[in-house]
């Protein structure tokens, strides 16, 4: 399949100019990517069966609901034999064009493995994958959406929209290799390399290990860190007022968000490890 002509394709279709930018010239990081983006416009097939709609092409086999249409036309590759067929995946050469698949990834570890059956270390790697590509793309939408303007003010705010995805790019490259490792090679990776203790909300290797006490303290000390965020967020001040003044959309709002997500997601898992100490008192 011819790479060009499969962008001019998706902007034919959606009549979106910003394909263009978005994948000219990155054949080999985003093939899959532009496959994928063609089958959903075109409704073709969604996240989950596009590898499979494209196969059943090349072999001939597609046809439409109502017959209307005529592929027996239409020039497909050469078949090669066993599985050389199939959509090849290629992987980013460096941060800014890491493929990240979509949520694929996650999707289909979710549909073929329970997440429970993971060790908690990947599970906590799946959860973090999903949030920050769901971030980096509302991030993308803003970027796309702001004004085509040279203007100081825009010029800035469109650079830091552009690290801040930057960032986050990098961040998911790290989580989606540690996982690959896990799941080609049995590799389990080293919580610090992957989890990084960040000054005074340095994680505990495992708070499974943490009594009663420790873990009420540690979830006291998250809701707290979230309140004063959340004061941020209304009031642009760690200080409330009668007049709520809330933060506009952008990176310095997006990073706290984030920041209040993740605090919630660990509230979350000590509040089912406090479970086994109700009744008890």
């Amino acid at each position: 399949m011819n790479y060009s002509e499969g962008v001019d394709l998706l902007v034919e279709i959606t009549r979106k100019q910003t394909f263009y930018n978005l994948f000219t010239g990155k054949d080999i990081a985003l093939a899959d990517k532009l496959a994928y983006e063609i089958c959903k416009a075109a409704l073709l097939a969604d996240h989950v069966t596009w590898k499979d709609f494209i196969c059943e092409v090349q072999n001939g086999n597609f046809e439409t609901e109502n017959q209307a249409t005529d592929f027996s036309n239409v020039k497909m590759p050469g078949l090669i034999p066993n599985n050389e067929n199939n959509p090849k995946t290629y992987a980013a050469d460096s941060a800014e064009t890491i493929e990240t698949k979509e949520t694929l990834e996650t999707t289909e570890t979710i549909k073929t493995k329970p997440l429970s059956e993971y060790p908690t270390i990947i599970r906590r790697i799946i959860h973090e994958y999903a949030a920050l590509f769901q971030e980096r793309s509302k991030l993308h939408s803003v970027m796309v959406e702001m004004p085509e303007s040279n203007a100081e003010s825009v010029c800035a705010k469109r650079a830091e929209l552009f690290d801040l995805i930057k960032s986050i790019s990098v961040r998911l490259e790290i989580l989606y290799f540690a996982k690959r490792e896990f799941e080609e090679k049995g590799i389990l990776p080293e919580e610090s390399s992957v989890f990084p203790p960040v000054g005074k909300e340095e994680a505990e290797s495992d708070i499974t290990l943490l009594d009663e006490a420790t873990l009420k303290k540690q979830k006291k000390n998250l809701q707290s860190s979230n309140s004063k965020d959340q004061t941020m967020l209304e009031y642009q001040s760690k200080e409330r007022t009668e007049i709520k003044t809330p933060m506009p959309n952008g990176p310095k709002r997006a990073k706290i968000e984030m920041r209040i997500q993740e605090r919630n997601k660990k509230i979350e898992e000590i509040e089912i490890l406090l479970l086994k100490y109700a009744g008890k008192e």
